[in-house]
C-alpha cells in the first residue's frame, strides 16, 4: 500500500488543464477539440490524468453545482466516481457527527467524503483503484483538506483510527438490496479491524434487513436530502446514540425511534381541510408515530404505499418532513374533477399520484386541457377521489 502524493506543480498543471476545457465546452468545442486542446497543459506530468480526464472532470464540474456547490468549480472526478459520491451537505453532516473521532474512510473513492473528514481533524483514505486514487489525492489539494490518501486493498490498511468509515460500491440495480454485493463487504470489514464502524449501505434496505445482515447492533440512519430518501448510515460503538433515526438535510431536523410516539388511525375519507404528504425517509424508516409525537400534531392515515403517505392533520407544525397542502376540493368523476379546475382558475395541474411514466404527460394534459387560469395546483388520489389542493403558506 502507497501513499499517493501530488505535487503542486501536477496539481496546478492538472486544474489549468481542466479549467481550459471547461471554457471550451461552454463555449460549444466539441469533445475530440477540447482534448487536442489541453494535451499542452499536461505535458510532462507525473500522475495518471489524460486530456480525456480532463474533459471529463470539465463536464463534471459544470453539471456539480447543484450536488457541490461552491467546491464544484475546484472538484476532479471521473463518471462513475462523480455518481457514486457523497453530496456536499451530506458530507458535511456526516463528518459533524464524526468530528470529535480520527476516521480512515478505508473505500474513499474520489474523496469527497474524506475532504470533509479532513476539514476538521486529519483523516485518512484508502482507496484500491489508482486513477481515482489520484483524483482523492487532487481533490485534497483542491480543498486544502487535511487528509491523506493510499492506494491499495483496504484490507491491508494497518494504521489505526477511532472509526473504520466505508461507502462501498454496489451495482448500478438490484432485485433486493444486501450486503452480499458491496465491495469492500462490510462484514469483511468488522472482521478485519478493532474499532467503530462507519458504513454507507443501499438507503432502500430497511431496518429489519439490517438489523439481521450484521452481527454487531448499531444505529440505522435514514437520510433525507430536499425530501427524497437518499442516504442510509450504520453507526456502531459509541457513536450509536439510538435503534433508528431519520435525519432531513439541510435543515438537520432528526426524528429517532426514543422520541415518544403519537398514534395514528387509519380514516377512510378525507374529512379535514389540511392534508400533509410524508417524507418517504419517514416511513421507510418506521418512524412515522415517534415524527407525530415528536410534533405534538393530530393526524389520520389517508394513504400509505411505497411511493407517497397522505396524513390529514388539524393543525400546520412546521417540519421539514412534511409538506402541508391546502384542500380546494374533491370529485370521484374525472370529467366532474376537470369542471372545477375551471371554475376555481387553475391553469397547471401536478400529478401526485401514481401513474406510469410513459402515461404521465398523457393524463396530465387530459385534465390540463382547456385550462387558462393562473393557480397552479396539485392533485392527489385518496381512494377513488381525485383530491385538488395548494401548497400551504
Amino acid at each position: 500500500m502507497k501513499e499517493v502524493v501530488v505535487k503542486e506543480r501536477d496539481y496546478r498543471r492538472a486544474d489549468e488543464a481542466v479549467k481550459r476545457a471547461e471554457e471550451l465546452i461552454r463555449r460549444g468545442y466539441q469533445e475530440k477539440q477540447v482534448i487536442r486542446s489541453v494535451k499542452k497543459y499536461l505535458k510532462g506530468l507525473k500522475i495518471p490524468f489524460s486530456a480525456r480526464d480532463a474533459y471529463v472532470a470539465a463536464r463534471l464540474r459544470i453539471r456539480g453545482k447543484e450536488k457541490f456547490g461552491k467546491l464544484s468549480s475546484k472538484l476532479f472526478f471521473d463518471e462513475s466516481g462523480y455518481r457514486y459520491s457523497t453530496p456536499s451537505v451530506v458530507a458535511e453532516y456526516r463528518a459533524e457527527r464524526l468530528k470529535d473521532y480520527e476516521v480512515a474512510d478505508v473505500s474513499c473513492g474520489a474523496g469527497m467524503q474524506l475532504c470533509y473528514f479532513g476539514f476538521r481533524r486529519r483523516a485518512i483514505g484508502v482507496e484500491i483503484e489508482e486513477k481515482r486514487a489520484y483524483l482523492a489525492a487532487l481533490n485534497i489539494l483542491a480543498t486544502e483538506s487535511e487528509a491523506t490518501v493510499y492506494c491499495g486493498d483496504a484490507f491491508n490498511f494497518k494504521g489505526g483510527a477511532d472509526v473504520i468509515f466505508s461507502d462501498p460500491a454496489r451495482p448500478e440495480s438490484e432485485v433486493v438490496r444486501t450486503l452480499k454485493s458491496l465491495q469492500p463487504n462490510p462484514l469483511k470489514i468488522i472482521e478485519r479491524f478493532n474499532s467503530m464502524f462507519v458504513f454507507e449501505l443501499p438507503p432502500q434496505m430497511p431496518p429489519k434487513r439490517v438489523d439481521s445482515s450484521f452481527p454487531v447492533k448499531g444505529e440505522k440512519e435514514y437520510t433525507s436530502l430536499d425530501f427524497r430518501l437518499n442516504r442510509l448510515a450504520f453507526y456502531t460503538g459509541e457513536i450509536a446514540e439510538c435503534d433508528t433515526s431519520a435525519v432531513s438535510l439541510p435543515s438537520k431536523e432528526r426524528v429517532t425511534s426514543e422520541d415518544e410516539k403519537a398514534r395514528i388511525e387509519k380514516v377512510k375519507e378525507l374529512e379535514l381541510d389540511t392534508i400533509a404528504e410524508v417524507d418517504r425517509t419517514i416511513t421507510h424508516s418506521g418512524l412515522l408515530e415517534n415524527l407525530a409525537g415528536k410534533l405534538g400534531i393530530e393526524a389520520y392515515l389517508l394513504t400509505l404505499d411505497t411511493r407517497r403517505t397522505l396524513l390529514q392533520v388539524k393543525d400546520i407544525v412546521p417540519s421539514a418532513f412534511l409538506k402541508y397542502y391546502n384542500v380546494l376540493f374533491s370529485e370521484k368523476c374525472g370529467e366532474a374533477c376537470k369542471k372545477r379546475l375551471k371554475e376555481v382558475n387553475v391553469g397547471k395541474v401536478t400529478l401526485r399520484f401514481n401513474v406510469r411514466p410513459e402515461e404521465y404527460w398523457r393524463v396530465r394534459r387530459k385534465f390540463e386541457e382547456g385550462l387558462k387560469g393562473d393557480r397552479h395546483v396539485y392533485m392527489f388520489k385518496i381512494g377513488e377521489s381525485y383530491v385538488v389542493c395548494e401548497p400551504a403558506r
